[in-house]
């Protein structure tokens, strides 16, 4: 991401587009008489808005875990039911089913074995390898480290629907077996909210699968349309500006200008020495913009930069 800060014309044209792009979940939800349409649509935004801040503070939280940059698009953003995830799947994962409440519904996060793979090389000093043969089975580190990536994206949930109300999760189970997996909690035939996600280290791309029963989303998300399109814009916005904000700028402490006459600064040469004022005063810069005056001195062993006044 680029050190420079968003403008607001930049902004509102990426909630343009990504709202140009976004998948009418509301013919799915709201199907039938007008009243049913428009609460098909609050869904959808509600939806929507909870997605992109999901994966938003997960890419944070995964980020900061392993100490190397994620980055997460979305892959899949749907209502189904719980065959169709599962029908002709023939790449490994893992499976922590989790009870959410209130009203006691479940859900289940599937982290692929790629995802776990390269998660355990980062946390175990290894290097990020595309070619590397994946395990056949993830052991108990291995469960519990998917675990773990399932416990953090349920987090991000929860910090996603905040607006609608507290959620509490509970994983109860995380096995290796998708037999084991289809008969706790979920039930084949349940409709579902499927969010799939890629996650990005470098090159690498694995998966991760967020799966909620919809009729917890239904309960959990008040019908309010009223005012929803201008919830959904901030929605989007503070979750753009949050990723703005997170984002790793480089500034530069430098000591005050000097001026001298260009045929001086033409004959300098290997040894000789510039004039400068007091040392002691530093500015705090960045993109070579001054932003504050400070002093040099020395704290623990580190030289530091101390604040002491903005320009």
């Amino acid at each position: 991401m680029s050190d420079q800060v968003l403008s607001s014309e930049e902004v509102d044209a990426i909630l343009k587009v990504t709202q140009e792009k976004q998948q009418d979940l509301s013919k799915i939800v709201g199907e039938g008489d007008a009243s049913k349409q428009e609460k098909g649509k609050h869904y959808t935004y509600a939806l929507t808005n909870i997605n992109e801040i999901l994966r938003t503070e997960f890419e944070k939280d995964i980020t900061s875990f392993l100490r190397k940059r994620a980055i997460l698009k979305t892959k899949t953003f749907q209502l189904t039911q719980v065959s169709e995830v599962f029908k002709n799947q023939t790449d490994k994962y893992i499976y922590s089913i989790f009870r959410l409440s209130p009203n006691e519904y479940y859900g289940m996060v599937c982290v692929d074995m790629p995802l776990l793979d390269q998660t355990i090389n980062l946390l175990y000093g290894g290097k990020l390898n595309s070619k590397e043969q994946m395990r056949e089975n993830p052991g108990k580190i291995g469960i519990i480290i998917a675990e773990k990536i399932a416990q953090m994206c349920l987090a991000s949930f929860a910090t996603a629907g905040h607006e609608y109300g507290a959620v509490n999760h509970e994983i109860i189970k995380t096995t290796a077996s998708t037999n084991l997996a289809t008969n706790l909690g979920l039930n084949e035939d349940d409709q579902i909210y499927l969010m799939e996600l890629s996650i990005f280290f470098d090159e690498i791309e694995t998966t991760l699968k967020l799966m909620i029963a919809e009729d917890f989303l239904m309960q959990f998300i008040p019908v309010k349309a009223e005012g929803h399109r201008h919830r959904e814009k901030d929605f989007w916005r503070t979750a753009i500006k949050s990723q703005v904000v997170d984002s790793i700028v480089t500034i530069n402490v430098s000591l005050p200008d000097v001026s001298m006459k260009v045929k001086d600064f033409m004959a300098l040469k290997d040894g000789d020495l510039v004039p400068i004022g007091d040392p002691t005063v530093v500015y705090v810069c960045l993109n070579n913009l001054k932003l504050f005056r400070a002093t040099a001195g020395q704290a623990n062993s580190k030289r530091v930069a101390k604040i002491i006044n903005q320009i």
